[in-house]
């Protein structure tokens, strides 16, 4: 009996070592082939402009750390209510936008850039 249940223990062993070979394996594998035939990333000018021009326009109540749990919870209760479902599943042409979406869509668009969304529309 007690020979029996060592068997038992080493093939389950064994089989928890192949699942985890094989989860490896699998995640792996598809990280190196997207690596592989990306689209690498080519510091233009443009780029580097569109990143100098979306750090500047970023708006305060968005960059200053702020400590106040409640404050960030209610902030965050506040953007869910924000048809946030219509603008994951694309549902609606005109979402409604919170006053930080608009101040950096403005500041976007005095520097030059067009928010990605109204490229796709």
């Amino acid at each position: 009996m007690m020979n029996f249940q060592r068997i038992l223990n080493q093939i389950g062993a064994a089989v928890l070592s192949v699942l985890l070979i094989v989860t490896v394996w699998l995640g792996v594998i598809p990280s190196t082939q997207a690596a592989a035939i990306g689209n690498p990333v080519v510091p233009t000018t443009e780029n580097s402009k569109r990143i100098k021009a979306i750090a500047t326009c970023l708006p305060e109540q968005l960059t200053i750390q702020n400590k106040d749990v409640g404050n960030r919870v209610a902030r965050a209760f506040s953007e869910m209510t924000n048809d946030q479902l219509e603008r994951i599943f694309d549902l609606t042409d005109t979402p409604k936008l919170s006053d930080a979406e608009v101040e950096f869509k403005t500041c976007l668009q005095q520097k030059g850039f067009t928010p990605q969304a109204a490229l796709q529309r």
